[in-house]
């Protein structure tokens, strides 16, 4: 057995943390809370379209007209086409606005992205990409769906169960994660710093503003959708972005695009909630 090596932590770490964040997403949800977003046909169909096509679209437009590095690329589209941050309703919570639909939203991305995923790769990769859109989907129906369905299934037959389980869960995924951007720092710190002046930088601050205004666009009459599905989509699910990118593609300027997009997203996403807080009280 040879030794340990620094990719094989991450690796490991990086599974643990996508299956706890999302088993503990399932603890939290009620059935009522989807019910209810799949009860808003028109909003929710405008919401599945502004994350899983306009937002990987938008992406994908900048990588065309935009020279980056392959790693880059990819990391781009992979973080892009990964719909569903975990920590969607609670940016919902600090805008003060519609939680139950940002928890529903969650719930449905978590469950179709397992099909979209696998297809906006085959469709959107560049062709000298070697990428498995079967094998990411094993990957997302395994770390996502699964601990996602379970998580439910326990909140709904077993709610004092969950309700004891979840806030644990949700600890270690929270340390998994700082574990993990401490990590990617430390082994990837180099590539992180070819990052500046590169525009890379400039282009995924980009997608993630046009992601705010489209789902600010697309979120319906109401104030509190709007602002739901916009700091939502923004909010890209780099969790299971990273697991595709450690088990699938090798090229560190992946890893390192994925990282620093999330942070970018959650440096972005964050302050406008609190904004929209202060403005509706106000």
């Amino acid at each position: 057995m040879g030794p340990i090596t620094a990719t094989a932590v991450i690796d490991f770490v990086t599974v643990v943390f996508v299956l706890a964040t999302m088993l503990s997403m399932g603890l939290a949800l009620t059935t009522d809370e989807i019910l209810i977003s799949l009860g808003q046909r028109w909003l929710m169909g405008k919401s599945l379209l502004v994350n899983l096509v306009l937002v990987p679209l938008l992406a994908f437009a900048f990588v065309l007209a935009v020279p980056m590095e392959t790693g880059h690329v990819v990391g781009l589209l992979i973080i892009a086409m990964a719909p569903g941050a975990p920590f969607g309703p609670k940016l919902a919570e600090i805008s003060n606005s519609d939680v139950a639909f940002a928890s529903g939203l969650i719930a449905v991305l978590g469950v179709v992205s397992v099909a979209t995923i696998p297809i906006t790769v085959a469709l959107l990769m560049p062709g000298d990409v070697s990428a498995d859109p079967l094998g990411i989907a094993r990957i997302v129906v395994v770390t996502q769906l699964i601990p996602l369905i379970g998580g439910l299934g326990v909140k709904a037959r077993f709610q004092p169960v969950a309700t004891r389980l979840h806030p644990p869960i949700q600890r270690l995924s929270t340390v998994l994660l700082v574990l993990l951007i401490i990590l990617l720092t430390l082994v990837y710190a180099g590539e992180m710093r070819q990052l500046v002046g590169t525009g890379t930088l400039f282009i995924s601050v980009a997608v993630v503003g046009g992601a705010l205004l489209l789902g600010y666009a697309l979120g319906g009459p109401a104030k509190p959708t709007r602002e739901v599905l916009a700091t939502t989509t923004a909010a890209r699910n780099v969790a299971i972005a990273l697991l595709i990118a450690t088990t699938s593609f090798r090229d560190p300027g992946v890893l390192t695009i994925i990282v620093a997009f999330g942070l970018l997203s959650l440096v972005i996403s964050g302050p406008v909630a609190s904004l929209w807080d202060r403005l509706g009280e106000a």
